[in-house]
């Protein structure tokens, strides 16, 4: 999947502060939240915004987008909610407040397609393993 153009602007319903993104996807134009930023990796919430023809099969989900790589992966249904879920598994979990730990359960969830930290990690200590 190649990168859109992004078009920012505010949202009455949040904080002044609060920024989102439209940009199309296959042709129907989707809202973005950034959830997660480092160095390498960009995490966003897409949910559909406008649609004038038949229902896509992806109308809401999550894009990963692999800096380093140029790529973006976007994941929905059963994967977007392993990814949500260990995404705050590790955050919780990590408390040397590392961010390469996000880093790394990313490039290997990527590389595996397998979203849930659980799954991903099969050593007997699943926490340890994911942010140490």
């Amino acid at each position: 999947m190649s990168l859109a153009p992004v078009t920012l602007f505010k949202t009455p319903h949040y904080p002044k502060e609060a920024v989102c993104a439209a940009t199309p996807i296959e042709g129907y134009r989707f809202t973005i939240w950034n959830i997660y930023r480092s160095k390498r990796f960009d995490v966003d919430r897409l949910d559909i915004n406008f649609a004038d023809k038949d229902m896509p099969e992806f109308v809401r989900g999550l894009r990963i987008v692999d800096h380093l790589e140029n790529e973006s992966y976007t994941v929905h249904g059963e994967d977007a909610d392993h990814l949500s879920y260990s995404m705050c598994f590790i955050h919780n979990s990590n408390k040397e407040d590392r961010p390469d730990q996000f880093d790394e359960y990313l490039t290997q969830a990527i590389n595996k397609k397998e979203y849930l930290v659980h799954k991903l990690f099969t050593e007997e200590r699943t926490t340890e393993t994911a942010v140490h």
